[in-house]
């Protein structure tokens, strides 16, 4: 009985951690969740939002904003591009209650930069940059 017991307290406390995914591996965001910074120019830089798998936060999107313009919800597992003029960048992320999140970036034109979503057991939500 208490290796069941044991097992059980395994699996709850597995479910409750979120899993980073690389960019390349997650689910592309539907296009009916993308609203803005979608069509490419030959000047543009690319950033890519990607958010962490798993239990927490599930069954929220978060919504993610570039210089203030709501640009996306991303779920549990996806990711998103989006074509921006080169320069200065304010990226936020918000979801499930936890408040808006921002980070400030520079991307030359041409190049892309990477942000990683993850929500802890808690329902902290962190936006970071990441090589992923």
């Amino acid at each position: 009985m208490k290796f069941i017991y044991t097992v059980i307290a395994l699996l709850l406390l597995t479910a409750c951690a979120t899993t980073p995914v690389p960019s390349g591996k997650a689910d592309p965001v539907p296009s009916s969740r993308l609203f803005a910074f979608q069509k490419p120019a030959s000047s543009d830089a690319v950033l890519v939002v990607t958010r962490d798998s798993g239990f927490v936060g599930g069954g929220c999107n978060t919504s993610v904003s570039i210089d203030g313009r709501k640009a996306a919800e991303i779920g549990a597992g996806e990711t998103a591009k989006f074509y921006v003029a080169a320069g200065e960048h304010i990226v936020g992320a918000s979801s499930c209650g936890s408040g808006l999140k921002e980070r400030e970036t520079s991307i030359k034109s041409g190049s892309t930069k990477k942000f990683r979503i993850s929500i802890d057991s808690s329902m902290s939500m962190d936006l970071s940059p990441t090589m992923q």
